[in-house]
């Protein structure tokens, strides 16, 4: 960064680790026709074409800026001069917010003030940079140091100018079922922006941006972004008429704005900032690390997740004592470590019409209640979890009947229904405190270890009955509401293991990430789609955040048959359990089942705790391929997906790299052996086995040197 005409911060660069920097790269200024110039005589010196750390309005920047204050009479100019600097150990721990957590890892924050002398507002800018990883952590805060009430309209946690040259951009989009999907385009003049107002993160278009040129999954450089938040947001990319681009990440814009008081002090969400001249894997295993180390709740960092069976597309709603004792004694026979109740145990819950809210143990399907059955898992050696989708709320049930003003919606419209449900307003310390009591009650009466946390549907009624704030905030307030309930449970019961859903990746992010070590990132568990989705969330998440489940064919949601070995490999690549008919199965799918979990626990820690790559892509053919090898590339495992079987595709290559390239390894089960050069660049062949949505798994060992 440079300041200039000791007024302006300013972005000189972000990239490779540079052994010094003397200002090589900072071009030569020149007058332009039509820029606005602050000093008269220099007018060479415009706001037009100053690469920014923050841009801000009505200065003769006429790009996006990243912060926007109204003050009084709806006047939005604002005038931040640099102030200072200081620099802290350690990363700042942000009360309200999710944020990168301070470990034993050396870590250091620098701090840069401006301020604006007439409106009498102060804005800090957080850098935090860690000794061992490649990503900064950028955050906004604004002090209201005057005495009149402002309006913040636009707060983003991270602007960054560059030059363009040749750039492509890569998001991601998608649907219920359809999540993670790739969107790499050339970047056109203009703005190109992306983002969610349905109080989520969404499915529709998570928040994550890279800028990349002639790089793959392998090779080049990747600059990269993401944002620790869970709800309304925007990611913005501009290219101006000379040639600069400007990547925005933060609040959305068009949904938030905050008052802010006297003395008062608003922070923004943190913004994560990856670089990699390794390509998109490189890129990958850096957010991979770091969120591992400084996200994930300590308590799971490095913690076995149990491998579990789910009761949802067994029975749906149908749900009972007799059956659940059931799905308990063949989930033990066959090697599980935990049953979850999913939804339909509560209040006469027979559809998602009615009861959310009212959670009170359905006693005509449980006339026992919850805990013998946890009993009786204990009993068999297994753990036991339950649903609940606690932000939630039916019509025509006891709660809302008591507490009518405890339901999102305006005072002038009826609220609309998503999924037959309403939505709790979580802005309401009346209903946290519910939520809180209600999950804390279920945990220690119940005596369960897992808590499976939906939502299912997104925000349309986005206001509090209660009136006791501007109603322009409510989306970030539901948001930091959402956060005190979580944050509250999670740090009372950090041995229950609660996953986060939202009809799979309704809200995958890495703010809830924070507190949910692990996510149901689709609904969808197709064999095929599938591979599309987890090969997407991986560019961001890592894989003990992940989870999948093999599932009964043909497949509830797309009616494909898929072969059990596919929808195995698919699901030992990600947090792995069942989500079918355990009960009624013959021999011989018992034993294909129970050698499955066996071979899935002797492999879960390389899964689990090694590295993951992608190595051949599905968005780019009929091949998906990744590999999981330990850190020391001592071991290695390789699935190959091959999805519709062409005849002249007489045999498959794959080349493996990430493997000591000076070692020899051995295929197990095999007296094959290669050095890991020759799997690097001359790659692998494979048998090109007929039918469709075929799999190989190849399992590597390195030899010891002689």
């Amino acid at each position: 960064m440079e300041i200039v005409e000791e007024t302006y911060l300013i972005h000189r660069y972000w990239g490779k680790k540079l052994t010094s920097y003397h200002f090589s790269n900072r071009p030569t200024l020149k007058k332009r026709t039509f820029a606005a110039a602050p000093n008269n005589e220099k007018p060479e010196i415009s706001p037009e074409f100053l690469p920014f750390e923050l841009p801000f309005a009505h200065q003769g920047d006429f790009r996006s800026p990243a912060l926007q204050i109204e003050q009084k009479n709806c006047e939005t100019i604002t005038r931040f001069s640099y102030q200072g600097y200081e620099i802290v150990d350690g990363a700042p721990e942000l009360t309200d917010l999710p944020h990168a957590r301070n470990t034993e890892e050396q870590a250091q924050t620098l701090i840069v003030y401006l301020f604006d002398e007439i409106a009498q507002i102060e804005v800090a800018l957080y850098y935090t940079i860690f000794a061992e990883s490649s990503v900064i952590v950028r955050s906004t805060s604004v002090k209201n140091a005057g005495s009149e009430t402002v309006k913040v309209t636009k707060l983003l946690s991270a602007s960054l100018d560059t030059r363009y040259d040749g750039q492509v951009s890569t998001t991601f989009y998608g649907t219920h079922q359809k999540e993670f999907q790739l969107n790499r385009q050339e970047i056109q003049h203009g703005m190109f922006k992306i983002g969610s107002s349905r109080g989520a993160s969404s499915p529709q278009y998570p928040p994550y941006l890279a800028l990349s040129k002639d790089a793959n999954e392998f090779q080049g450089e990747v600059h990269a972004m993401t944002l620790i938040y869970s709800g309304n947001h925007e990611t913005a990319l501009e290219l101006d008429q000379y040639n600069h681009l400007r990547l925005q990440i933060g609040l959305n814009s068009e949904t938030f704005a905050w008052q802010l008081h006297s003395g008062e002090t608003l922070q923004s969400p943190q913004a994560v900032l990856s670089y990699s001249d390794l390509g998109f894997n490189g890129s990958s295993q850096s957010f991979h690390q770091f969120f591992t180390d400084h996200l994930i709740h300590p308590a799971w960092k490095n913690k076995a997740r149990p491998v579990l069976i789910n009761s949802w597309e067994m029975t749906y709603y149908d749900v009972n004592e007799a059956l659940i004792k059931q799905l308990i004694d063949s989930a033990s026979e066959l090697g599980f470590e935990t049953v979850v109740l999913d939804d339909g145990w509560y209040s006469k819950r027979n559809s998602s019409k009615t009861s959310l809210g009212d959670w009170a143990v359905d006693g005509e399907k449980f006339p026992n209640g919850i805990k013998p059955l946890v009993e009786y898992a204990k009993e068999k050696g297994l753990g036991f979890g339950i649903w609940f989708e606690p932000e939630m709320i039916s019509p025509n049930t006891k709660l809302i009947q008591q507490h009518p003003d405890w339901v999102m919606r305006s005072a002038n419209y009826e609220p609309i229904l998503g999924r037959s449900q309403l939505v709790l307003d979580l802005t309401n310390p009346d209903v946290q405190q519910f939520i809180i009591h209600t999950l804390s009650q279920a945990i220690e009466d119940f005596g369960v270890n897992y808590v499976k946390w939906d939502m299912n549907r997104h925000l349309t009624d986005p206001f509090s009955q209660r009136g006791d704030f501007p109603a322009f905030e409510y989306g970030h307030r539901y948001m930091l509401g959402l956060y005190r309930i979580i944050d509250a449970l999670t740090s009372t019961y950090p041995e229950v293991l609660f996953e986060n859903c939202s009809s799979g990746g309704g809200r995958l992010d890495v703010g809830m990430l924070y507190y949910f070590p692990q996510t149901w990132i689709s609904d969808n568990t197709d064999g095929l789609d599938r591979q599309e989705i987890q090969s997407g969330a991986s560019n961001l998440f890592p894989i003990s955040s992940m989870t999948g489940h093999v599932s009964d064919v043909p497949n509830h949601q797309t009616n494909r048959t898929v072969p059990f070995e596919t929808r195995a490999a698919l699901a030992s690549s990600t947090n792995m359990g069942y989500e079918m008919d355990i009960i009624h199965l013959n021999e011989a799918e018992k034993e294909m089942i129970r050698q499955h979990l066996q071979t899935y626990k002797a492999e879960r820690e390389l899964i689990m705790q090694g590295q993951f790559y992608r190595l051949l892509s599905p968005f780019e053919g009929n091949l998906c391929a990744w590999l999981f090898t330990d850190k020391a590339q001592e071991q290695a495992i390789v699935y190959v997906f091959r999805n519709r079987y062409q005849v002249f595709d007489l045999s498959l290559l794959v080349k493996i790299p990430y493997l000591d390239e000076d070692g020899m390894y051995q295929i197990v089960g095999t007296d094959q052996v290669y050095s890991g050069s020759e799997l690097a660049h001359c790659g692998l062949a494979l048998d090109n086995k007929k039918g469709d949505f075929a799999v190989q798994k190849i399992t590597l060992k390195k030899m010891e040197s002689e």
